[in-house]
């Protein structure tokens, strides 16, 4: 493993590109995802959440902070997330850190941002919209009730996320991100509704995800990306398959909606966990995380 330091802390990060066939290829750049909590707060009470936010409050998030720490370990990170908590709660803030992101880091680096849906609306309206590669909107279930009932909250509808992508001057930046679940969308079939209801709103990109079992509903509902295998329904053209040992694998490919051509993603975290740094998060008051709930690198 290839290792790097920030402050006073020293720690393993992936050093090979995922494979194909069992063949680990060296890389050197030695970088990683960073993700941004700006807040802690979200209206969504989402029954598998890793990590449940408040449903009211403030946020501790600190600019100046910030700036600070993404100077630090800029030469460490190729991608930046803005996440929550619900980051649309704080438009104007998450403006300004997309700013501030895109002045430190460069356009070589990669920015998006995660939504339950709040504040749809406003999205485009954001000064920093153009800096945004992705808008990953949280969508579990192809009907509206469902999907609110599901999330604990009126999520977004499919009107407004269509009226927002139609807004965006690249509709491709929207992307809906769908946690599989026994009870939701769980097969080939369920995907390809799942696709045609993105299709039919204009959303380009989809992504599908196994829950990560951090609760008894999580391991009831969990259902692995792994075992369906798209690549044996004639309706799915997948590209690749690519997995990390038994860390965890992935795939992509595109579909033929009725509404046109969309493309997907999915991933299954493996039976392991991976002995080095995944990802780098910076919290919502202000300390920077080896990991989601890992050990602290900076204060």
């Amino acid at each position: 493993m290839h290792e790097i330091r920030i402050g006073d802390q020293a720690f393993a990060i992936k050093d090979y590109y995922c494979s194909r066939d069992d063949c680990y290829y060296p890389k050197e750049d030695g970088k990683l995802w960073l993700y941004v909590r700006l807040t802690d707060v979200c209206p969504a009470a989402c029954p598998f959440c890793v990590d449940p936010g408040r449903r009211s409050g403030t946020t501790a998030f600190d600019i100046r902070s910030y700036e600070r720490i993404l100077r630090r370990i800029r030469p460490h990170i190729y991608g930046v997330s803005f996440t929550g908590g619900e980051p649309m709660l704080t438009p104007e803030l998450l403006d300004e850190a997309i700013f501030v992101t895109s002045e430190i880091m460069g356009h070589e680096v990669e920015i998006d941002m995660v939504t339950n849906g709040t504040g749809l609306e406003i999205i485009p309206d954001l000064h920093s919209i153009g800096r945004l590669d992705s808008i990953h909107i949280s969508r579990h279930r192809t009907a509206d009730a469902e999907n609110s009932l599901l999330m604990g909250f009126k999520a977004a509808s499919l009107d407004s996320v269509r009226q927002m992508v139609s807004r965006l001057h690249d509709p491709g930046q929207a992307v809906f991100n769908c946690l599989l679940s026994r009870q939701g969308v769980h097969s080939a079939d369920t995907i390809a509704d799942y696709l045609e209801m993105a299709a039919e709103t204009g959303v380009l990109n989809s992504s599908f995800i196994a829950m990560i079992p951090v609760n008894e509903y999580c391991v009831r509902e969990r259902v692995d990306p792994a075992e369906i295998d798209l690549s044996l329904d004639p309706r799915f053209h997948v590209w690749n398959r690519f997995h990390d040992y038994d860390y965890c694998s992935c795939s992509s490919g595109d579909y033929q909606a009725r509404a046109g051509n969309v493309r997907f993603y999915y991933r299954s975290p493996g039976t392991r966990t991976a002995p080095y740094a995944r990802q780098m998060v910076y919290t919502s008051d202000n300390r920077l995380l080896k990991g989601f709930g890992g050990e602290e690198i900076i204060l």
